[in-house]
């Protein structure tokens, strides 16, 4: 990419090229023949955008490894990780599900955090990492498939349903999947613009 003045954006819309330039803060760039969102200013920083990574990294490793929710019927008392409710869904030949929740709440949240780790340590301290564009490529596309927020939902529905049946309460695990939708949705909203500005 040469020059920030002389680099192009597309838009996703209607395919129109537009010549970029840095937003100033508020601002909001939009498409000049169908009005469609080309970019907005943010304002945090590369700084900024790490430690809400950092913290995602954190939430996701509590989600992983800690119980979604407890189920009580009878007296006897169940819980699960993510990984584990997963394995029972392939035991239950649900391998459709099973295969869905493996991408989209475990693989594809990991690519997420690692691929924006790799790449935002290194424009913190000032240099580009190897590999850059091909990372931010599928940091896009890791992005969406990227479904947190659903798997959330789903979850406090379950328990929603469950809780006529039997006795549920919430563990760890959903909170911390709930802490991973906000700070998921809070880094996606700086975009990816931005980092190609950083390594101008």
């Amino acid at each position: 990419m040469g020059r920030v003045e002389d680099s192009l954006v597309v838009c996703g819309q209607c395919g129109l090229a537009h010549r970029w330039q840095p937003l100033r803060e508020a601002s909001l760039a939009r498409c000049t023949r169908c009005e469609a969102v080309l970019g907005r200013a943010h304002r945090l920083s590369i700084q900024g955008i790490l430690a809400l990574t950092v913290a995602a990294a954190a939430a996701y490793l509590i989600a992983i490894n800690m119980p979604l929710m407890s189920l009580s019927l009878r007296g006897g008392a169940e819980t699960a990780t993510l990984p584990q409710a997963i394995s029972l869904a392939w035991q239950n030949d649900q391998k459709l599900v099973a295969i869905l929740a493996s991408i989209t709440a475990l693989l594809a949240p990991a690519a997420f955090i690692g691929l924006r780790l790799y790449v935002l340590f290194p424009l913190a301290a000032g240099n580009k990492p190897p590999g850059f564009a091909w990372c931010v490529r599928v940091l896009h596309q890791a992005g969406r498939w990227n479904m947190v927020e659903v798997f959330t939902v789903g979850v406090l529905l379950s328990l929603v349903r469950l809780s006529g049946l039997a006795e549920t309460s919430p563990e760890a695990g959903l909170f911390a999947l709930g802490a991973m939708t906000v700070l998921f949705a809070a880094i996606e909203s700086a975009g990816l613009k931005h980092l190609w500005w950083d390594v101008q």
